[in-house]
């Protein structure tokens, strides 16, 4: 490899890792353009994630990355990054999306200032906007934020000892319905679980 493009090889793996390293970052990509998702709401598992098929979607996915590290290293390429994660921690990770998702009943109240969902025997997610798309707090548990990325509203709980927890809500193309999806990921963990 010639040292100008060994030099930009380097440039992008250290910009990458930087990236992955800031867990706390919410990219807000898109201008806030708040839509109306006032009313009650009830999942459809027909149209939701199967939990299963995530699980072994994500333990593929290491699994991969498993054996390309194993190549690496037989080739006498070293590879530095973040452990991968057991079989025990994608499968506690499982189990807590599925708490998470538990709620089937959404219940949301939403004014120029406020958007509030009640989570059917769950606590509420509670995002008060000021007009510039996002909000943040600090508190004893962590870092919340929530805001307008386009049509997505988000609720992005980063929490102090290592779960990250987003919630995105949009509206469905029919109007008639409301797409929630959650991902989780944990310290141990760092292949996000997608529902």
């Amino acid at each position: 490899m010639t040292r100008p493009i060994l030099q930009g090889f380097l440039a992008a793996m250290v910009l990458l890792a930087g990236c992955v390293q800031d867990r706390h970052k919410e990219a807000v990509t898109r201008i806030a353009t708040p839509i109306d998702m006032s009313g009650h709401w009830e999942i459809d598992y027909s149209r939701s994630d199967n939990l299963q098929s995530q699980l072994n979607s994500v333990s593929r996915q290491v699994q991969r990355e498993a054996a390309r590290r194993s190549r690496l290293a037989e080739e006498g390429r070293g590879f530095t990054g973040s452990p991968l994660p057991g079989g025990r921690d994608l499968v506690t990770l499982a189990r807590l999306a599925e708490i998470i998702t538990e709620p089937a009943l959404l219940d949301i109240m939403q004014d120029d200032a406020r958007v509030r969902v009640k989570r059917d025997n769950s606590f509420a997610l509670i995002c008060e906007n000021d007009g510039s798309g996002l909000t943040a707090t600090n508190d004893a548990l962590g870092v919340q934020r929530c805001g307008w990325d386009g049509e997505q509203l988000f609720f992005s709980l980063a929490l102090q000892d290592g779960l990250d927890i987003t919630h995105r809500l949009s509206r469905g193309g029919d109007s008639d319905s409301l797409l929630l999806v959650t991902s989780v990921e944990t310290a141990a963990a760092r292949v996000p679980l997608v529902v």
